[in-house]
């Protein structure tokens, strides 16, 4: 469903910035928004033109997207297009824009959906940016309603408002490289409520969220579709893309009613941003959030109320994007920082108190060098390769788990020779050293044992595993490992081969 999603926010990004690079007449202006449709594999039609005194007034506009087989039609109606003594164009849209969307999704179901954007009191004006053109957009007030909703041809009663205020939108189109764009966006805030019935039984959702100090930057080249979908071919040929955003503090109450029961949510965060990149070399993508509280009852929660805290979550992801004859660098980097949740949940399996309450702290940071072996973006070639790409090198850059008063930490690395030579089975066989750090977990151990989590008769079998796989260090209640592979696939624990 993401691509007809993606269709409708088109529309409504050529209302507010129509990515093209017009000179300063009128109707060079409307050619270049027809041209940026183009760009992006859409149509932008028309009914008919007039001119006077250097105004342009286009009727009838309509914007169309395809994508599989959804169709997303935004009714832009009459567009004016007037030169100003200064050099620049303003560009004037009406202030509702219905749009449709019409086909069957990924799951075959057949959709209709009606839509309109509201703007009020947008201004736009386009104007000289050297080899191309700078365009600005703003409007105190931008919303998205749905007008109807049908799944299969039934109504699904649905009440949908998302809103942005205070928008401010710059674009910048340049002829130095081949549709080269760079975006800009701001808002003061965001508003999303849903309300929506199931038209089955008597379920019922409802969903306000709010979002303040948006900020985002986008910029690409060679932005065209490929007619296939052929996504390697596009990044073969030029296609580049990168973005980033931010956003402030977000609030969210969420109430679901099956009919039977209901369940009740609600949170905030302090912020957080986005960012991704995708060109012939790598994709990245990075997400980081902070401040996360949530409170949640009713439903199957087993506790009255149950609430959860987390610091920061951030989850970062950098591969290469095409086969190549020689390693490209990869990361994996996930961080789940001072996760707590309260006392009804520990009361649960520690009602005595015996567990420390700390926050808990996941980090895994993993970089290394590898190669595709296929096209990654091409389904069948990745389920028909026995292996679809060959590793080089992964290092554990740093290995954080602190939970319950204990802490564990670890770094290594490994290398992966002769990757190229081997079968899919001798690739497995890393050669390198992992150490690892266990502060705390002795007590935790004891902890666990009192509270009933490890039964009193397992005990001694868990302390004996213990010393197998590590040994004292300088400090109090700490344990060492070192891991290691050699080139014939054998495990050392400490210097001791595995089996023991």
């Amino acid at each position: 469903m993401k691509q007809w999603i993606m269709g409708g926010v088109s529309v409504v990004a050529l209302v507010t910035a129509a990515n093209a690079s017009w000179s300063l007449t009128a109707q060079q202006a409307w050619e270049s928004w027809q041209s940026a449709a183009e760009r992006y594999g859409q149509t932008m039609t028309s009914s008919g033109e007039a001119t006077m005194d250097g105004k342009l007034t286009v009727s009838g506009v309509t914007l169309t997207a395809e994508f599989d087989e959804m169709t997303v039609v935004g009714t832009l109606g009459d567009i004016v297009f007037d030169e100003q003594d200064d050099g620049s164009v303003d560009i004037t849209v009406p202030d509702t824009i219905p749009m449709t969307v019409n086909g069957i999704d990924e799951a075959g179901d057949k959709l209709d959906l009606a839509m309109t954007v509201t703007q009020t009191d947008a201004t736009m004006t386009g104007t000289d940016a050297g080899s191309g053109a700078s365009f600005d957009y703003a409007a105190p007030s931008m919303q998205l309603t749905v007008d109807d909703f049908k799944v299969n041809d039934q109504d699904v009663p649905m009440d949908l408002l998302l809103s942005l205020d205070d928008v401010e939108w710059n674009d910048t189109s340049g002829d130095a490289e081949p549709g080269s764009v760079a975006t800009e966006l701001s808002a003061a805030g965001s508003t999303f409520d849903l309300s929506m019935d199931d038209p089955e039984g008597d379920g019922t959702i409802k969903l306000n969220a709010t979002v303040k100090d948006i900020t985002s930057r986008s910029s690409g080249r060679n932005m065209a579709p490929d007619p296939d979908g052929d996504v390697g071919k596009m990044l073969a040929d030029g296609f580049a893309s990168a973005g980033e955003a931010t956003y402030g503090p977000v609030t969210f109450n969420l109430d679901l009613d099956d009919g039977t029961e209901t369940m009740t949510a609600n949170g905030s965060m302090t912020g957080g941003n986005a960012v991704f990149s995708l060109d012939a070399d790598q994709m990245r993508y990075d997400v980081t959030y902070e401040g996360l509280e949530v409170t949640a009852s009713g439903g199957q929660i087993p506790v009255p109320e149950l609430t959860a805290q987390i610091g920061r979550s951030a989850t970062t992801f950098e591969i290469p994007t095409q086969p190549k004859d020689t390693a490209a660098p990869f990361a994996m980097r996930i961080a789940l920082e001072d996760l707590s949740v309260g006392e009804e949940v520990w009361s649960m399996v520690d009602p005595a108190g015996v567990l420390p309450r700390d926050p808990a702290t996941l980090v895994l940071d993993l970089t290394g060098a590898g190669r595709w072996t296929v096209d990654i973006f091409d389904e069948q070639a990745m389920m028909s390769a026995e292996t679809p790409g060959e590793l080089e090198s992964v290092t554990l850059n740093a290995l954080e788990l602190s939970i319950a008063g204990a802490e564990l930490t670890g770094e290594g690395a490994f290398t992966f020779p002769d990757a190229a030579e081997a079968t899919p089975a001798e690739m497995q066989r890393p050669e390198g050293t992992a150490n690892f750090k266990l502060v705390g977990g002795n007590a935790l151990i004891e902890n666990l044992s009192k509270v009933g989590l490890i039964p009193a008769e397992q005990l001694m079998m868990v302390r004996m595993m213990t010393g197998m796989f590590a040994k004292p260090g300088e400090g109090p209640d700490e344990l060492l490992s070192e891991i290691s592979i050699d080139g014939k696939g054998t495990i050392l624990i400490n210097g001791a081969p595995l089996p023991f």
